[in-house]
């Protein structure tokens, strides 16, 4: 961010951003390190810039309360955007991580150049909205005037040191595109993309109280299953952004042979496209067994109607409920192994309708051995289905202000 480039301011606002009960300057003084006579200058600049403002004061043992910091999350936006084979979200959120625009505009299609001109028409769109609500910041700026840039969240794989997209699933028409500099050229604000695992656990962290203190496993449920992993703050995105692809692990269950060569491997279970075919196919008579994919909108719309049939009884929908948990869990209890996490969260498009049925038996696997020992916590995201865009916009913010990741 061109007003904040020193290290100790970055490292104060972080301070106080990650105390969401606000925080007194003493307590800053304690967990960013800093002398309090730099604090104190800090926060002044801090405060008249409008990024961080006063909340009433408390008590703290003996002597005067202290005034209580909050950062003003109406300061500065970032724009996130989802960019999916289903579909392309676009979000505008405050530094709280707050939605205060957002616009579906429809699957990609096969032509990158069109698709870019379609998403800064998009961002436009929204800016064009806020400007008519009359939104401002507490300093009275616009939201362009305080729109930071873009964050770009799309699936693997992709270079997200160069912002090119290599060979995203499903997307044959945009590989090798250069696609941060092509946004950034298009909207004439910076960009930068990231994968859609990464970018969702970006905005757990950012959102997340104290969650940029722990090691914390992301599971991204989405038409496959994807992972992503932080410890303090910063995720690891391995050497060529592919770090969390987890459909070949191995589970260890009865399963069919997999496209690699191996047998029952997670995807098998999971992926949402191969859970649809085996109903499909069965022709069961019931639920989306008997009906024509062309019919239907989407495959989200075929997995509800699966789920329906499941939790209606539907001996074969059941079963594949279930063995998507069990799966799921089988992986978790290696992963835990792995990684040694605080936490484990799982979301994405497709896991608010999969959660009732397969969270039992996720729990019931992963717990077992090494995650019940260490007392590992696994709970479903808070985000909803525009997770990706809102963690897209989220790895914008943490790029420009986060000590961590600067």
């Amino acid at each position: 961010m061109p007003d904040i480039g020193a290290k100790n301011e970055l490292v104060v606002l972080d301070a106080i951003r990650n105390a969401p009960e606000g925080s007194s300057q003493s307590e800053v003084v304690r967990r960013s390190g800093l002398s309090r006579q730099a604090v104190s200058l800090i926060t002044r600049r801090l405060m008249e810039r409008g990024l961080v403002e006063t909340d009433g004061t408390r008590g703290e043992g003996r002597g005067k309360p202290r005034t209580v910091l909050r950062v003003s999350p109406s300061s500065l936006l970032a724009a996130g955007v989802h960019l999916d084979p289903a579909g392309i979200s676009l979000v505008m959120v405050d530094l709280g991580a707050n939605v205060v625009a957002e616009r579906a505009i429809g699957p990609p299609g096969t032509d990158p150049d069109a698709g870019v001109h379609r998403i800064a028409e998009g961002l436009e769109e929204l800016l064009a909205s806020l400007h008519g609500e009359g939104w401002h910041s507490p300093s009275g700026q616009r939201a362009s005037d305080v729109l930071l840039g873009i964050g770009v969240a799309a699936p693997g794989g992709l270079d997200s040191r160069r912002g090119v997209l290599v060979d995203p699933p499903w997307m044959p028409g945009w590989w090798n595109s250069s696609l941060a500099e092509m946004l950034s050229h298009a909207t004439g604000r910076p960009a930068v993309l990231d994968k859609d695992t990464n970018a969702a656990l970006a905005a757990e962290i950012w959102a997340g109280d104290r969650l940029s203190e722990q090691t914390v496993l992301y599971i991204y449920v989405s038409a496959g299953i994807g992972s992503a992993v932080a410890s303090r703050g910063r995720v690891q995105r391995g050497s060529t952004t592919q770090a969390g692809e987890i459909g070949h692990l191995p589970t260890g269950l009865d399963g069919p042979l997999c496209g690699c060569g191996r047998r029952a491997c997670l995807s098998v279970f999971t992926d949402v496209r191969a859970m649809l075919s085996r109903f499909d196919a069965a022709g069961t008579g019931t639920g989306p067994g008997t009906t024509d994919p062309s019919e239907v909108a989407d495959d989200g719309e075929r997995l509800d109607a699966l789920l329906a049939a499941a939790t209606a009884g539907d001996p074969l929908g059941s079963q594949i409920a279930r063995e998507h948990g069990t799966a799921l869990g089988e992986a978790l209890r290696t992963l835990i192994g792995i990684h040694d996490p605080h936490r484990v969260i799982i979301g994405g498009p497709y896991w608010r309708a999969l959660e009732p049925l397969s969270m039992p038996h996720v729990l019931e696997r992963a717990m077992q051995g090494n995650g019940g020992r260490r007392g590992v916590t696994i709970s479903s995201s808070a985000f909803g289905d525009d997770v990706g865009a809102i963690g897209a916009a989220t790895l914008y913010l943490g790029r420009e202000l986060s000590p961590t990741v600067r």
